[in-house]
């Protein structure tokens, strides 16, 4: 009943119908579904085959039942002893590389790897000599026929092969590979450029013309092509002038241009690799950065404040005039906190470091220390780029972000979440009336703006306060909500992440140095020998020596402070001084005392005491100086004038002239004298 067809065993399609072993429409939808291989179609005459081993396994079971088990039918074949793996065979053919770098495809590499171990079966055949003599029955002289119809009955399932069956053939085919190894066993023609319809030239024009600037079809590209190949257009390159030679297109064998379709374009077209390349023209730069260009995996880091993420957004809701609140925020990337926001009308240099002066004033009211790692962009800070945010300057580290590419940003991803996650839970009217989610759609009437030509939505407005008013109660919502990664820090917030997990190795906050560059600045003097005067306050001098570093003849400072949120007032407790970009010291506020002893509390005596020590530094700084200076007095050198007579005359009252006693500036000294106690 079975039988033998090119290397397969094949059952008579008749056969097993009429046993009613499968039905007729059961067969052609198997067939139609290319689960079941036909082997011969039927004619007259001849009748159809199909192959056994691609019937469903229920299938083959019965007709084993029916018609017998096709293996049994087979004789014993010498080769079974010999047949077993070849890892290098399989190494080879994985890792073998076609002419346009591609890697062979599974069926073939399983085709490659049986031939390969069926010739090894055969060569060790042929090395065992008892083996071949009992194959051919005790003598060797016709063993290559015998030899080929062995190959035929091995069971292909487990070698799917396809080696000849002729036996000179094999012979030739069994010669080659041992002299050329696993390679002889791959054809010629496979990818060969020659066999394809579409050469790479001509790949490369499709692709060429699908990238204009038009973004054309797939469609239209086959039909600028068939233009071109009829001489009704040309193709340019616009970049080296060069005109594209269509007879480069013409097929010689067969006498005529090449034709593609318009599913020979579409198919080329997208082809992975050149949908990539075509993309990198086609699509706008943000979306080929943030969706087809490959991205780098990373994690959070472990500890908080070892990076802060920086980046401006506009609030979602409008201001009564149609524009956006401009924020900036800094956020900790570890614990996703929000530790520094500014806001304005305007997206300008104030708004970066208004949000760095509120960053501070957090990290500085919790005694931390300086974030180690700073994340910014150009825009905005690229002023900022040979001082405060160059890397050893005040930051021990700087990333600069490239341009565009919002997914290298860590605080555009906290953004979203604070907007999606508690922005829309807490405001009304969050999200985009043209949303893709209809959740995030938001409502208004579509209106014709005659002014600017286009239509517009008509929204709901705000005030600049009420939007800032609840921008700021969102964050300390966002703050206090739980940390994204539960799994890491189960049951946590994300100020308690942040709080628990500093990073052991924050250095302090540099001052001075970091107020010059974000804190406010006013020119001085110092007065008194003691203090300064700042937005109407004193500031003294935290000891006389200070004097010793002014210029000569020059009392001018630059005081810079950065006032502190202190019961809803601007609250200045010190400022820096410097003098010509040299750092002189740190003033601090005066406290005044009460003049009334009975009214006095601690308060009072200590800042009496405070003031009295710098007085008495003065005092001991003056005593020092004039313990050091001699009373000296000048005298003619009388030696030069010895042959010289000089006529002296009677002193007149000079001297009596210029320090004539005067009662009145002796009584003003004494009342300074007590003044200054």
């Amino acid at each position: 009943m079975y039988e033998s067809y090119n290397n397969a065993i094949a059952v008579p399609v008749r056969q097993i119908i009429e046993a009613g072993i499968i039905s007729k429409s059961n067969y052609d939808q198997l067939v139609a579904r290319k689960k079941v291989k036909v082997l011969q179609r039927g004619c007259l005459g001849t009748p159809a085959l199909a192959d056994f081993s691609s019937f469903p396994e229920r299938f083959r079971r019965v007709m084993e039942t029916v018609f017998g088990d096709p293996k049994a039918e087979k004789s014993t074949n010498a080769l079974d002893e010999f047949l077993g793996q070849d890892t290098k065979a399989i190494e080879f053919y994985s890792s073998y590389e076609v002419d346009d770098d591609r890697y062979l495809p599974a069926e073939t590499i399983k085709e490659y790897y049986a031939n390969a171990c069926v010739l090894n079966a055969i060569h060790l055949l042929l090395n065992s000599r008892r083996s071949l003599q009992k194959m051919c029955g005790g003598t060797v002289k016709a063993y290559w026929p015998t030899i080929a119809k062995n190959v035929m009955d091995i069971d292909r399932e487990q070698y799917p092969h396809s080696l000849p069956m002729n036996d000179r053939r094999l012979k030739d085919r069994y010669n080659q590979y041992q002299k050329g190894g696993y390679e002889v066993l791959i054809h010629r023609n496979f990818c060969n450029q020659n066999s394809r319809i579409v050469d790479e030239r001509l790949e490369m024009l499709i692709l060429s013309v699908y990238c204009m600037s038009n973004k054309p079809y797939a469609s239209w590209v086959a039909e600028d092509y068939e233009r071109f190949t009829k001489g009704e257009i040309e193709v340019v390159n616009i970049q080296t002038g060069e005109i594209f030679n269509r007879m480069d297109f013409y097929n010689e064998n067969r006498g005529e241009f090449i034709t593609v379709s318009d599913k020979t374009c579409w198919n080329y077209i997208n082809k992975p690799k050149n949908r990539a390349i075509v993309d990198s023209y086609r699509a706008a730069g943000h979306r080929f950065l943030s969706t087809i260009r490959p991205h780098m995996h990373r994690h959070a880091p472990n500890f908080s404040l070892s990076k802060i993420s920086l980046d401006d957004r506009d609030l979602p809701r409008k201001m009564h005039n149609g524009d956006r609140v401009k924020a900036y925020y800094a956020y900790d990337v570890a614990s996703g906190c929000l530790i520094g926001a500014s806001y304005s009308v305007r997206k300008d240099v104030g708004l970066f470091i208004g949000c760095i002066r509120e960053m501070f004033r957090f990290i500085d009211s919790r005694g931390w220390g300086m974030p180690l790692e700073m994340e910014v962009e150009h825009h905005l800070v690229s002023n900022f780029k040979d001082d405060l945010m160059k890397a050893g300057v005040v930051f021990p580290f700087v990333h600069w972000c490239a341009p565009s590419n919002s997914q290298e940003k860590h605080a555009e991803q906290l953004n979203r979440q604070k907007k999606y996650g508690y922005e829309k839970r807490y405001q009304d009217g969050i999200g985009r009336w043209y949303g893709k989610l209809e959740a995030n759609q938001t409502g208004g009437e579509r209106i014709y703006d005659e002014a600017n030509n286009r239509y517009t939505v008509k929204e709901k407005t705000y005030s600049f306060e009420q939007l800032v008013a609840d921008d700021i109660h969102t964050i300390a919502l966002y703050n206090n909500g739980l940390h994204r990664d539960q799994k890491k820090y189960k049951g946590k917030t994300r100020m308690q992440v942040m709080e628990e997990n500093l990073n052991p190795n924050l250095a302090s906050i540099n001052r001075p140095l970091l107020v010059r560059y974000i804190g406010e600045c006013t020119t001085t003097s110092i007065q008194r020998n003691m203090y300064c005067q700042v937005q109407h306050s004193d500031y003294m001098l935290p000891n006389p020596e200070v004097l010793g570093r002014l210029q000569p003849n020059n009392y001018t400072v630059q005081a810079y402070y950065m006032p502190m949120n202190a019961n809803g007032e601007n609250q200045i407790d010190e400022v820096y001084l410097y003098q010509h970009d040299d750092y002189l010291c740190e003033a601090k506020k005066i406290v005044k005392y009460n003049t009334s002893h009975a009214e006095w509390t601690d308060a009072d005596t200590e800042a009496m005491t405070e003031q009295a020590k710098y007085i008495a530094q003065f005092d001991r700084m003056i005593k020092d100086g004039r313990e050091k200076i001699s009373r000296v007095q000048l005298m003619q050198n009388l030696d030069q004038y010895a042959t010289i007579e000089v006529e002296t005359a009677k002193p007149e009252t000079a001297t009596e002239q210029y320090f004539d006693h005067d009662e009145s500036f002796e009584a003003d000294a004494a009342e300074w004298g007590l003044n200054s106690l």
